[in-house]
């Protein structure tokens, strides 16, 4: 059996100051995680390291263990996503790996003065060399810039996850990995959804959530896959924070 955690990156700069617009003028394209977000982070670690804060196991296999059993720690080349994978990765004294395609809908982007996304291009491999060594970059990096590119569209992101999606089904079926993937609300949204098969119900994608699913900063939903099924087992978990660190 293998067991995917789909895990919000920690409260970014971008988060504490949300009101609703992608065109706050505090807003960065490629935004750091704020204080409250690094204790978030740090929580989040200590609890996915713990040997027994995972008891909730498979109701039908015979499996006794109380953790969450990691096997490998993925996070987007997003920085808020790299910051908080860094917190878990080390906790659980795993690599930990980038993965070019798990970035946040449209990538990283400025808005100009009508309104319009902007596509910017993001960091490229020496930056991420000086300031994160222990980030395992992927083999398709562009060493112009990660990024590098228009705004992604509607369009785009619904056939980049389901790529995702595919591939990582197809990673984990008949597997016995465990997966934590830091990633960001628009794309756990959508993954589940893909992989489910959910409609993405229009008039949620209308509204202020913009989303089917909502999801907490460092919340973690979880996936299994067994015997050629995949159940959702739970989601926007955040049982690991106290009530003061729970941000949006």
């Amino acid at each position: 059996m293998a067991k995917l955690y789909l895990i919000r990156h920690a409260q970014s700069e971008n988060n504490a100051i949300w009101d609703g617009s992608d065109e706050h003028p505090e807003r960065r394209p490629d935004p750091e995680i704020t204080e409250t977000g690094h204790q978030q982070a740090r929580t989040l670690a200590e609890h996915l390291a713990h040997p027994q804060m995972e008891p909730r196991q498979h109701p039908f296999l015979p499996v006794k263990e109380t953790h969450f059993g990691l096997t490998h720690v993925y996070c987007s080349l997003m920085t808020r996503s790299i910051l908080t994978a860094e917190y878990v990765s080390k906790a659980c004294d795993l690599e930990l790996q980038a993965h070019a395609e798990i970035f946040e809908k449209h990538g990283i982007f400025d808005v100009d003065s009508n309104g319009n996304l902007q596509g910017l291009p993001g960091p490229d491999r020496e930056y991420f060399g000086e300031r994160f060594p222990r980030l395992k970059l992927p083999q398709e990096f562009n060493d112009d810039g990660w990024w590098n590119r228009s705004a992604e569209d509607e369009s785009a992101f619904l056939q980049r996850m389901r790529s995702v999606v595919n591939e990582i089904r197809q990673r984990l079926t008949d597997s016995d990995d465990c997966i934590a993937l830091v990633a960001h609300g628009d794309f756990i949204d959508q993954f589940v959804n893909e992989l489910m098969g959910v409609v993405r119900h229009q008039p949620n994608y209308d509204n202020h959530w913009v989303a089917n699913w909502t999801f907490h900063n460092t919340s973690i939903s979880r996936i299994d896959f067994v015997n050629g099924a995949h159940n959702v087992v739970y989601m926007n978990r955040i049982d690991h924070l106290p009530n003061e660190l729970v941000t949006w």
